[in-house]
Parts: C-alpha cells; sequence; structure tokens
C-alpha cells in the first residue's frame, strides 16, 4: 500500500509535470535564463509557460516587457497563422493551386528579356528557358509554404542582398532561374514567403495585418504596431513584424491549444496541426540540432525525445512548443549585438537544458 503523503506527492507532481516544486522548478529555470544572458549580450527576452503558467518571464541588457521586437522570420509562421485564418473563412484556395493562377498579373506571353537571361540567348538557352517557364506555371502555394520553390537562391547569400531592394520582390523571385523542379527540394527562400504573402493579401482581399488584426492579434490579446511593407506597400510576407516576448507566447499558446484562445477557435484545429507537420524532409539544418523536417513556416526538432515545433527568427527570436509537456518557450534577441546564426544554437542548447529539468 502506497503511504498517503507519498500519493499526494505523486499527484502534486503530476500537475507540475516534474517531481520538484513549482518553486524549484522555476528557479532552476531562472537560474538557467541567467545562465544563457551572460553568454548571450543580445538576449533580450525569455519566457517559460508551462501547464498554462508562467514559470519564467525575464528580461535582459535593458528591455523590459512593454519592449517592441523586430521578430525577423518569426514573421512566416504568423504568415502561416493568417493562411489558417483565412481557410477558416473559406478564402484560402487548395494549397496545389499554382501561385499565377492567384496572381496573373505576374504571368507574361513572352518572357524572352533581361529579366533572367544576360546577353544573347541562343542554342540551348532557349531549352532552358522554355523549361524555368514550364516550372513558373506549375509553382505553387504548397511549394511556396513549405520551402520547396526551387528557384536558384541562396537566403544567406548575394541573392537575398539583392531581394532586398528590388523594386518590386515578387517580380524579383517570379523571375528567377530554376534548380530544381518545385517541390522536389528543400531551400530556406525569404523569397519564397514573400510571394505567399502577396497571394494571400490578394486572397483576403486586404493589407495582412488590417485582415490579422480582426482575424487573429485581436481575439488572441496579441498588440502589433509595426510591420514593414514592401515598395508595392504589402506587408513583407518574410520578415519585419514588431511584437512584444508575450505577445508571441500568445501566439504560442494558439499553437499548443490546437488554435484555440479565450475559448474560441480562432484557427483551424485541423490547420494547426497540418502546419506543423512534416511536410519538406529535413534531416540537417546547422543551427538546429536534431531537426527532423519542416511544415507550413515552422520547423521541427527533437529534443530530450520530445517533438518540438518552433518559429524561428534570425539571431534568436524563437516561438517553441513542445505539446507532451503542455510548454511554451519564448526567446527574443536584439540585433545589436547579435552574432547571428551562431545565437540560436547558443539559445537551442539552453532550451534543451530546460527542457530536459521540465521532464
Amino acid at each position: 500500500m502506497v503511504p498517503l503523503i507519498l500519493r499526494v506527492l505523486l499527484i502534486l507532481s503530476s500537475f507540475t509535470g516534474h517531481s520538484k516544486s513549482p518553486e524549484q522548478y522555476s528557479k532552476q529555470v531562472v537560474e538557467l535564463t541567467h545562465k544563457a544572458a551572460k553568454e548571450i549580450p543580445s538576449l533580450a527576452a525569455f519566457i517559460v509557460e508551462q501547464n498554462g503558467k508562467v514559470n519564467c518571464e525575464e528580461y535582459f541588457h535593458g528591455a523590459s516587457s512593454n519592449s517592441e521586437f523586430d521578430v525577423k522570420s518569426v514573421t512566416k509562421s504568423v504568415v502561416s497563422a493568417i493562411a489558417g485564418a483565412a481557410k477558416q473563412r473559406g478564402l484560402l484556395p487548395p494549397l496545389d493551386t499554382p501561385f499565377l493562377d492567384v496572381m496573373p498579373e505576374y504571368r507574361l506571353p513572352n518572357r524572352r528579356g533581361p529579366h533572367i537571361w544576360f546577353g544573347e540567348i541562343g542554342g540551348d538557352d532557349f531549352d532552358d528557358f522554355n523549361e524555368d517557364d514550364s516550372l513558373r506555371n506549375i509553382l505553387t502555394l504548397r511549394h511556396l509554404l513549405t520551402m520547396q520553390p526551387g528557384f536558384t537562391y541562396d537566403d544567406f547569400g548575394a541573392t537575398a542582398g539583392e531581394l532586398c531592394w528590388a523594386s518590386d520582390p515578387v517580380r524579383f523571385m517570379i523571375d528567377m532561374p530554376f534548380e530544381h523542379p518545385p517541390g522536389d527540394t528543400f531551400c530556406y527562400c525569404t523569397g519564397a514567403s514573400i510571394m505567399f504573402g502577396a497571394a494571400l493579401a490578394k486572397l483576403v482581399g486586404t493589407d495582412l495585418k488590417t485582415f490579422a488584426d480582426t482575424a487573429i492579434f485581436a481575439p488572441v490579446g496579441m498588440t502589433v504596431n509595426r510591420w514593414a511593407t514592401d515598395p508595392e506597400g504589402r506587408r513583407l510576407g518574410g520578415s519585419e513584424l514588431f511584437c512584444r516576448a508575450i505577445d508571441l507566447l500568445k501566439l504560442g499558446e494558439v499553437y499548443l491549444n490546437k488554435g484555440m484562445a479565450n475559448g474560441k477557435q480562432v484557427l483551424p484545429k485541423e490547420w494547426v496541426e497540418e502546419s506543423v507537420a512534416e511536410h519538406a524532409a529535413l534531416n540537417h539544418w546547422d543551427v538546429t540540432p536534431n531537426v527532423n523536417g519542416y511544415g507550413y513556416y515552422w520547423w521541427r526538432r527533437i529534443s530530450h525525445k520530445h517533438q518540438m515545433y518552433f518559429a524561428s527568427g534570425y539571431g534568436g527570436q524563437l516561438i517553441c512548443i513542445v505539446p507532451d509537456l503542455n510548454m511554451v518557450i519564448i526567446t527574443i534577441c536584439t540585433l545589436g549585438k547579435n552574432r547571428g546564426r551562431s545565437e540560436l544554437k547558443r539559445l537551442h542548447s539552453y532550451i534543451d537544458q530546460i527542457i530536459a529539468v521540465s521532464n
């Protein structure tokens, strides 16, 4: 017979998610975040929530709970959420719809010009050119949403810089040559999310932020005051959304709770599950340990045998969701003293340590 006091302790541990007391657990997590702040001079915010309780909300290096941050490529995951809200309202067509069917204004009858090739075109170049044009016509919303557009593009090289200065980023991308058939290979491509965001704005019939303010941000309790636009006046689908760390936590809670927030189904449950499933094979990523696939602008990885999915922005903006621990972890890094992608490696290391003590 199990003694009464032991049974009580076992029951309490089942509520906290770990055997140590809530106070001990919170103290241990806070200590880990402070240790991370000493190692990462750009770290601004670290939040850990488990079982609906915020065990740690720490701000560093001059940041506060009211600070608004550029969350960089976490913006892509927000766009994915907006697509879910559009689907809930019947505004999103099947994802296998060709991009040019949504944006026919980017379909040109004769593409033989300076958009892709420079110099004289002749001989075998015509075959390459015609093949590229054929691939453009089969490029779908799904290909863009899963980072499998097939373009000859390097998000960490010269093409990304050229994209930033393009007068029309969508035109810049649609004019790119192809390295692979769409849907064949994962290639992290901010241009793909910019294209998807532009198509999504057209589908919902308004500015992405205007739509999201009503469909997601207000119902969830998020405050989003800034979201940069491209030269065409469209919200950037790949980056430059600004919000507070607590706003990211609220979005993470929506995904943890299968689309629910404040008693309302803000996003379709099926969309949330679909978004974090593996749609692109990805068994290695140099800044992410134990990665195991990519969804709809959501990453996947394993930590201490727990399946996690997360949104990730340059230099340390993270929304990490661990469903079987009922946990959401948020990190934010500022850009001033940021060491780039290496900060993400350090943050994932500390997240792994937090998950280890949360078992």
